[in-house]
Formats: C-alpha cells, structure tokens, sequence
C-alpha cells in the first residue's frame, strides 16, 4: 500500500494542531515523527500582533510555532495528551491545542535534503 493509499479515505483520522512557544516546533517534530498512529506531521513559524503597545506607534509582537500533525483516529487521544504535555501547553502562556476530523490528508514527507 502506498502512502497516498493509507492517508486516503478509508482510513479515519484527526488533525491535531498546537500552538506552542517558539523553538518548541521542531522539538516536537522529532520527538512525533516516528510516534505510532502519525501519517504525517509538520509546522510552520506564525507571528500576530498583540493588543500590548510598547510605545505609541509600536505593537508587541507574540511569536509561536504551529505543529499539524495527521492522526489516526485510533492514536488520537494517546498522542493529543503527549503533544499536550510536551508541548507545554497547560502551563501559563504555553499555547493551545485543538483536533478535528478531515477526511483525506496529503502526506508531508521529509526530502532528502532535510536535516532531522
């Protein structure tokens, strides 16, 4: 079976996304990337402005890192509460985690190039 097969539509899955701190991203795509139930995994630098001014003129910049990862939805809540946790999303200020279902996913594979 292909990876496209297994990603398709017969298989049920969720899509769990964490925002977590910066410089927890690529952490967490190593320590997910060979985890069980896991078809595809990725993420991706996000920076928004916050309702904090530094000076007239001048905004606060909050940065994160946002993981998507594809799940099967048998694996879902076991590797949900182990990105919860090692994301650090129940700490203050840690982040936010949410799931949702999809019905066919793309995998994400590392080319050869890549450097983890």
């Amino acid at each position: 079976m292909s990876v496209l097969a297994h990603i398709g539509r017969g298989v049920e899955k969720q899509l769990i996304t964490a925002i977590v701190e910066t410089g927890l991203g690529q952490k967490l795509i190593e320590q997910f990337c060979e985890a069980p139930g896991v078809l595809s995994i990725s993420h991706h630098h996000a920076r928004g402005v916050g309702s904090q001014r530094i000076r007239t003129g001048q905004m606060f910049f909050r940065e994160r890192d946002v993981v998507l990862l594809l799940v099967e939805q048998d694996f879902l809540e076991t590797v949900f509460q182990a990105v919860f946790e090692a994301g650090r999303v129940g700490l203050p200020g840690g982040g936010i985690i949410f799931s949702e279902t999809v019905l066919r996913g793309h995998p994400m594979l590392p080319f050869d190039g890549a450097d983890w």
